[in-house]
């Protein structure tokens, strides 16, 4: 299969925000070709699709399939050559999102401030929802170059060893979980983003090198927006008053993010511009809620965390 010539030369810019901007409408298109897939006899089902996925209402940041199409263009590819792998992460991410919210998970009403998909169509509608939107995402994966591989990687990313058995142990321990179960339950986080980045390396042809450190950047970046986002709530919970817990999540994240950081640099095969683009998208991704991005602490030693 030959590759469009990439898209980044072209543009002349390497700014994750310039390139999102191209990006989001072929993006937007492939959601809304998803959403023209569930048919008209479900009803109501449509209309949640339609805003869980953001084609109605509020959408979210779609960091995830933004950076498998990112990754791609890093690595020479044109980015529409991502897109169904990108459309396939973020109904995976969808998906995990509708299930996180049943009472017998997460327990929550709302989503992006729009009633949760459990209320709206009940608890029975919302797991069939969410399997119907991970069935089109392995449809929208066969479809992409490598797809026999990227599938198999895809069933590994929301099974037992990656985003099922991480919720699993949340469920069970949440955060009190240590040692292999505490590796499981960062899964839940980190899996998507690490596959998100192996995609768009496999659409562009990357080789094995460079899809695992592509991989490693990945789990990286994922793992340091869930901190952040703990440190964020951790400022909430002390000005309510409550026990902060004497965690340090943004220092982790910032670690992590420095070491996602080093990664790139060992990537061969990015064109010109491609390795400042990944960085962007890192410092973009990795920034707390409402806020500016944060900055990866400088080395000091050894990269554990």
């Amino acid at each position: 299969m030959s590759l469009p010539a990439p898209s980044i030369a072209r543009a002349g810019d390497s700014d994750f925000r310039s390139f999102a901007d191209r990006a989001r409408p072929l993006l937007d298109e492939g959601l809304a070709e998803a959403l023209a897939g569930v048919p008209a006899a479900l009803g109501p089902v449509r209309d949640v699709v339609a805003r869980t996925l953001g084609v109605k209402g509020k959408a979210g940041r779609r960091w995830r399939p933004l950076l498998t199409m990112a990754t791609a263009e890093a690595l020479g590819a044109d980015f529409s050559v991502a897109v169904d792998a990108g459309v396939a992460v973020e109904l995976t991410h969808t998906a995990s999102l509708i299930l996180d919210d049943l009472p017998c998970m997460d327990d929550s009403d709302t989503r992006r401030g729009e009633p949760a998909a459990h209320v709206a169509v009940g608890q029975s509608g919302a797991i069939l929802l969410a399997i119907g939107l991970l069935a089109h995402a392995a449809e929208r994966l066969g479809r992409s170059h490598d797809g026999a591989e990227l599938s198999a990687r895809w069933g590994e990313t929301f099974g037992f060893a990656g985003m099922a058995g991480g919720q699993a142990i949340d469920v069970q321990m949440g955060g009190a979980a240590r040692g292999a179960a505490r590796r499981l339950y960062r899964r839940k986080t980190t899996v998507l983003s690490a596959f998100a980045v192996e995609a768009g390396a496999r659409v562009a042809g990357a080789d094995a090198e460079d899809r695992e450190l592509l991989r490693r950047y990945g789990n990286d970046i994922g793992w340091a927006y869930q901190l952040v986002d703990d440190a964020h709530d951790l400022e909430e919970d002390a000005a309510l008053g409550r026990e902060a817990g004497g965690r340090l999540p943004l220092r982790q994240g910032q670690r992590l993010l420095r070491r996602a950081l080093r990664r790139l640099e060992a990537v061969d095969g990015f064109v010109e511009g491609g390795e400042p683009l990944m960085a962007s998208l890192a410092l973009e991704i990795v920034r707390v809620p409402g806020d500016l991005p944060i900055r990866p602490l400088p080395a000091t030693g050894g990269d554990s965390c």
